[in-house]
């Protein structure tokens, strides 16, 4: 698994999962280190980039709800972009999808949660 971080907008940060997400040190624990480093950072408004996902395992799904309502507790939201194949449809199956908004793209989420901002 890899997962970088990008400023994507002032007011929204993306983080990008690239391949497998699975149990150990290397999958759900990098993720929840980094999801929390973010909201330890500040970050308000985050996208999270699957487009390049392969596989999460239930409990990667589950940080991302727990981010998801970490960030709106703050003022903040989330979005998904990209989730296609298996990975989406795990998602919708453990209902990220009546949280988070899914975008089919990492400019569409961006601009999605830079509208909430810019509304709010």
């Amino acid at each position: 698994m890899v997962v970088s971080e990008a400023q994507s907008e002032p007011a929204v940060t993306v983080l990008s999962i690239k391949g497998e997400v699975s149990s150990g040190p290397e999958g759900i624990s990098r993720l929840q280190q980094m999801t929390e480093g973010l909201i330890e950072d500040g970050v308000l408004n985050l996208v999270v980039d699957l487009t390049d996902a392969e596989f999460l395992v239930s409990r990667a799904l589950g940080q991302i709800l727990t981010t998801a309502i970490r960030l709106r507790s703050r003022g903040g939201d989330m979005a998904i972009a990209g989730a296609q194949g298996s990975v989406a449809a795990a998602a919708l199956t453990v209902g990220v999808g009546a949280m988070v908004q899914f975008h089919e793209t990492v400019d569409k989420a961006v601009e999605a949660l830079v509208k909430e901002e810019t509304a709010g």
